[in-house]
């Protein structure tokens, strides 16, 4: 399977999670729990912590309807993140300590890098929405 495939498919399956509201929170626990299980290693990165909490708040305030000034495709890759992190069909399998972890880290990385004008914007909005 190409990498463009395996990103369609997974863009394809956040679709239809985007508008299940119950499997979206199942998602999205299921993150904050690998989250938490990944924290006891410290050799997990800081900053895929910080982008997957930065995702989960992104689309908590886009499908609360607090937030919309983001484009449907920028959802959808945030939420495909979230199922490529959960279930994901990995070049190094996650129980390979460090290594494992690497092709989560890249590919959370690139969606950031990809949305970061979007992610710029939101985090603007939620700095003066905390004022």
């Amino acid at each position: 399977m190409s990498k463009d495939n395996s990103l369609k498919d997974y863009l394809s399956k956040a679709k239809i999670i985007i508008n299940d509201d119950k499997k979206l929170k199942k998602l999205i626990e299921d993150v904050l729990k690998k989250l938490k299980e990944l924290s006891n290693n410290k050799k997990t990165s800081e900053k895929l912590n910080n982008y997957l909490r930065l995702f989960i708040r992104m689309i908590n305030a886009y499908t609360s309807k607090e937030y919309t000034y983001v484009p449907w495709k920028t959802i959808c890759l945030l939420v495909a993140g979230l199922i490529y992190f959960i279930y994901p069909i990995d070049l190094i399998p996650d129980f390979i300590p460090v290594a494992g972890i690497i092709d989560d880290v890249a590919l959370i990385a690139w969606i950031y890098d990809s949305i970061k004008e979007d992610i710029d914007n939101f985090l603007e909005w939620e700095k003066s929405s905390e004022e």
